[in-house]
């Protein structure tokens, strides 16, 4: 293990798939990278502690690294009633991501109705963001759902959400005791 962490040290610090600095997701786990060793990586977790990693479990699992790039996609889905309109929904959806400055306009904001689900119509929100860091992807991804929450509440567009009714009776029965 020591020696296969050693080596794996070795493709990270040379193949570079994420620095320090970078935000990672792996194995259900998600950081900043803090440090970089021959042997392993300390990350330090969104809830400020600090993981230590052996470099083989990252050389030889699946990493994210989302702000790897200049830009970062993301998606929401807004679920409306059945009874709204799908259009003006989409309307308000866009309209709230050209009205962020920190979404861009290029490429555009976007909009699929993905999903007929029991109590909504999903419509999936695709905006992107330029610089991503995950502070600031949290960030903007909040004001922008709230902005389209708000926006939905003024235009008399529903949010459903599953609710159950239960339904039945009881039957009461009434006996007498004899008197013998």
């Amino acid at each position: 293990d020591l020696i296969g962490n050693f080596v794996a040290g070795v493709f990270i610090l040379k193949d570079k798939p994420f620095e320090v600095g970078d935000w990672i997701e792996w194995n259900g786990n998600a950081g900043r990278v803090e440090d970089i060793d021959l042997r392993v990586s300390r990350v330090r977790t969104f809830d400020n502690e600090r993981v230590t990693v052996p470099n083989g479990d990252l050389a030889n699992n699946a990493v994210t690294n989302p702000v790897a790039y200049e830009t970062l996609r993301q998606k929401f889905v807004f679920g409306i009633g059945y009874d709204d309109d799908i259009d003006e929904a989409t309307d308000i959806i866009v309209d709230e991501a050209a009205e962020h400055d920190e979404i861009l306009d290029d490429p555009a904001p976007s909009v699929r109705l993905t999903e007929l689900g029991d109590s909504a119509v999903g419509l999936q929100a695709r905006i992107w963001i330029a610089d991503p860091d995950r502070g600031d992807f949290v960030r903007v991804r909040s004001e922008y759902v709230t902005a389209v929450k708000e926006a939905f509440d003024d235009a008399g567009i529903d949010m459903p959400y599953v609710h159950r009714q239960l339904t039945g009776s009881v039957e009461v029965v009434e006996t007498v005791a004899d008197d013998e």
